[in-house]
């Protein structure tokens, strides 16, 4: 292999030696780089994460690395070409025994990013082939460059930055720069004259657009035009709002729409006191920019920049000659027209205000005659007489608004006879039982939670769950652990897993049957069939069935629980086997591991033969007990590994070579590890990235690595 262009052939502007390629025998050794020989793979994710690392080992292998020098021994300074080129130093400092690394870099990221990496992997480079790295001058002027501390300021200049991983402190002290920056601007406007300040805002004027339309608009409202400033405020809302959002994660390539232009007329027009312009146009800009936001494919961006845009909005309406019943209204209709939580808290400046009861009644009394629009809509066939979720979940937003409303109004007694209409309505039983509770009737909650289990259970389960635990918690309040543990065992025969069964388990124990119920729920998991269930004769009469055994109540909300229609009982071994890992038996893990074997049969690819973290568990619970078991399982993981060529596949072979190595060396075995190692580098050879993993496993430096590599074992 040919070394790096760059360190081979002197570069101009620097006083050190040319870098001239010797003989092996003759080649002199600095004594600093020695300290970063022995460098890892892993050391470097761990610093600056594997996406850097990545990102890094490109910018190297496109010789994007430029003029590289040594300073001080552990100290590097390089240029790395981005989208401009970047100023980098990175270090290598020792803190007792334990050495770390640090950069800083004058891109907008600024320490820990990809073009550290890539400087310290073309060092490497050079180490490897036992090249000579040109000292720094103390002179450079990279250092100064360096000094001053720039980035930050272009951020839209590189190409998709990194996350940062360790910059909180560099991210405070960018900002405390420009704040210091912010106030020496301020000081020297104030020392200026009105003559340099015109001569200057000219200049401003002709250099940037932004401040020139700025300056406009104040002109305009300063001579009353506001209607043209209208005008222009609503075509760029049209022009904004016309704009298909979206966005390439894997490009970075992105179109969003640019509320700010907008938003900097209307803070002109409220700042003027042209109030009730600002809710005419706001009153558009929430409909059409919610209805953008719906169409966008761009992971929340239009929203974000469609809500900053909203509290001029609202502080407006608060200010505007709306009356109040209007300005409740105005926040009302925002946020049912909302499906996507834009609006938020921008309207809390309206809905918090101080009104009389009678502008909430007649917000309320609005609302009514909606929902009555509605049930007219529907009986007229406008959008179907089947039940809809999204009429019910419509509804329940209005009336959720109307509840609100009647309370603010003096006129509570009038909620709860709506949200029991509405339940039967909808199916938003939850919340009608969740407010009687709340109001301390229990006996009407549970009432009302065992209706609505009645009418949910088969079209809506996810309701119906969701009373049946209210019950539940209603029983808990009271000590009334038969029932408490009545409901746990209907989860865990529901959706069975270490967690319902422990449930169950500390409820059983706390009603005094704790024995009882752990056999039958043992024996459930056994052969899948619950000792509470249905039965139904040849006439068709459907019938609870309860174990003889069987020590808990079974409450009429789970009678009905029961009805709902389940698959073939079916044993739950690895529930089984998952409590005797928690119980540490490994005897019973195996026991359960070769039961689930047994049922489930092998599969083609050993990776999904029992499922994958299944496997890794039992091994890893087995490990000391059963050493052989645990190699064998990690040995078949491996194998099927092994036929997948990708990276993530080599760092999952990789895990469990790791895994396997102090297995082997309990047993005295660790000669076997090392030549199942060798066996996979020769198997393996036309595969690097599997050899750095192989590598990385066996704790090689990234320098051993490459020599390895160029000159052979």
């Amino acid at each position: 292999m040919f070394p790096p262009h760059h360190l081979t052939t002197a570069r101009s502007g620097f006083k050190d030696e040319p870098v001239v390629a010797k003989s092996r025998n003759d080649r002199r050794k600095e004594p600093g780089p020695d300290s970063w020989s022995t460098l890892t793979w892993e050391d470097l994710e761990q610093w600056a994460g594997s996406r850097s690392v990545s990102r890094g080992r490109s910018y190297q292998q496109e010789d994007r690395v430029k003029d590289l020098r040594i300073a001080s021994g552990d100290q590097l300074l390089a240029t790395v070409t981005g989208t401009r080129p970047y100023v980098v130093t990175v270090q290598r400092t020792k803190q007792g025994q334990v050495r770390s690394l640090s950069s800083q870099c004058t891109c907008p990221v600024g320490t820990e990013c990809k073009h550290a990496v890539a400087v310290v992997v073309a060092l490497l480079d050079a180490l490897a082939e036992d090249l000579d790295v040109p000292r720094a001058d103390p002179d450079d002027p990279r250092w100064e460059a360096l000094a001053e501390e720039s980035f930050g300021l272009d951020e839209d200049l590189d190409d998709e930055p990194e996350p940062v991983h360790s910059s909180a402190t560099r991210g405070r002290a960018s900002r405390r720069s420009r704040s210091d920056s912010g106030e020496e601007v301020r000081a020297y406007l104030r020392g200026r004259s009105a003559d340099e300040l015109a001569v200057l805002i000219g200049s401003l004027v002709q250099r940037y657009p932004e401040v020139s339309a700025d300056l406009r608009e104040r002109i305009a409202l300063a001579e009353g035009k506001v209607g043209a400033l209208v005008k222009e405020a609503h075509r760029d809302l049209l022009r904004v709002t016309a704009i298909q959002p979206w966005r390439n994660n894997w490009t970075s390539e992105r179109e969003i729409p640019d509320y700010q232009p907008l938003q900097r007329r209307l803070e002109g027009l409220a700042q003027s006191g042209h109030f009730d312009e600002v809710v005419s146009i706001g009153r558009e800009l929430i409909r059409r920019g919610i209805e953008q936001v719906g169409r966008a494919d761009d992971e929340g961006d239009t929203a974000i920049a469609l809500n900053d845009c909203l509290p001029v909005v609202f502080d407006a309406v608060v200010r505007s000659s709306l009356s109040g019943f209007e300005k409740l209204l105005f926040a009302v209709d925002a946020l049912l027209e909302d499906d996507y939580e834009v609006v938020g808290s921008a309207a809390d400046p309206v809905l918090d205000a101080d009104y009389p009861p009678a502008d909430w009644s007649r917000v309320a009394d609005a609302l009514a005659d909606r929902l009555k629009e509605g049930d007219r809509s529907v009986a007229a066939g406008w959008r179907g007489s089947v039940r809809s979720f999204a009429r019910d979940y419509e509804r329940d937003r209005i009336t959720d608004m109307r509840v609100r409303a009647l309370e603010y109004a003096g006129r509570s007694s009038e909620g709860l006879p709506i949200l029991e209409s509405e339940a039967r309505a909808t199916g938003s039983y939850q919340r009608l039982v969740d407010h009687l509770i709340a109001e301390g009737e229990d006996a009407d909650a549970a009432r009302w939670a065992r209706e609505g289990i009645e009418a949910t259970l088969d079209t809506l389960p996810g309701i119906a769950s969701g009373l049946a635990g209210s019950l539940c918690e209603m029983a808990r309040r009271r000590k009334q652990w038969p029932v408490v543990a009545a409901h746990a065992a209907w989860r865990l025969f529901d959706l069975p897993s270490v967690a319902t069964y422990q449930e169950l388990c500390a409820a059983a124990r706390k009603s005094g049957c704790l024995e009882a119920v752990r056999r039958a729920a043992e024996r459930f998991l056994e052969t899948g069939d619950p000792p509470i269930g249905i039965t139904t004769s040849k006439r068709g009469k459907v019938e609870i069935r309860v174990a003889d055994d069987w020590p808990l109540p079974v409450p009429d909300e789970l009678a009905f629980a029961s009805r709902r229609a389940r698959t073939s009982p079916r044993p739950h071994y690895d529930v089984l086997m998952d409590l005797a890992i928690a119980a540490k038996r490994p005897e019973e893990v195996l026991r359960w591991y070769d039961r689930i074997q047994e049922a489930e049969g092998r599969s083609r690819n050993p990776r999904y033969e029992y499922g994958e973290p299944r496997a890794d568990r039992v091994a890893a619970a087995v490990a000391e007990s059963h050493p052989d078991r645990a190699l064998a399982i990690y040995e078949r993981a491996l194998d099927a590994w092994l036929k997948e060529a990708r990276p993530a596949a080599y760092e999952a072979a990789g895990s469990y070579l790791r895994r396997m190595r102090p297995i082997f060396k309990s047993l005295g075995r660790e000669s076997e590890w090392k030549e199942r190692v060798a066996e996979l580098r020769e198997t393996y050879r036309r595969r690097p990235r599997f050899l750095e993993v192989l590598d990385a496993v066996e704790g090689r430096s990234i320098v051993r690595t490459r020599k390895s590599r160029w000159r052979g074992p």
